[in-house]
């Protein structure tokens, strides 16, 4: 079992990556395109991944060259920028305060 020998509190076994965390429509009204939130391993380095995914003529889903990724060890910081986000739109009124 390979482990990571990176900063990591607990060594994580990297033979289970990717883990696919969640995924979403892009819109309601475009079900050809999703995000799709995994963490992944790669060429030493482990990351969170953020993928917009296409549908291709045979109907599979297929990833793009646009996301973002971000750095394990970074995760808490992008976290919490993102729950920022959140909690402003829900100050601003974009976003019902009971919403998912």
């Amino acid at each position: 079992m390979a482990v990571t020998k990176s900063n990591a509190i607990s060594n994580a076994p990297l033979d289970l990556l990717p883990v696919e965390v969640a995924k979403l429509w892009k819109s309601p009204r475009n079900r050809k395109q999703t995000i799709v939130i995994a963490i992944k391993h790669y060429e030493g380095h482990t990351f969170l991944d953020c993928r917009m995914f296409g549908t291709n003529e045979q109907g599979q889903s297929v990833p793009t060259q646009r996301g973002v990724t971000v750095g394990i060890a970074r995760l808490p910081e992008f976290a919490a920028g993102v729950a920022k986000a959140l909690a402003k739109a829900r100050e601003l009124g974009l976003i019902a305060e009971d919403a998912q």
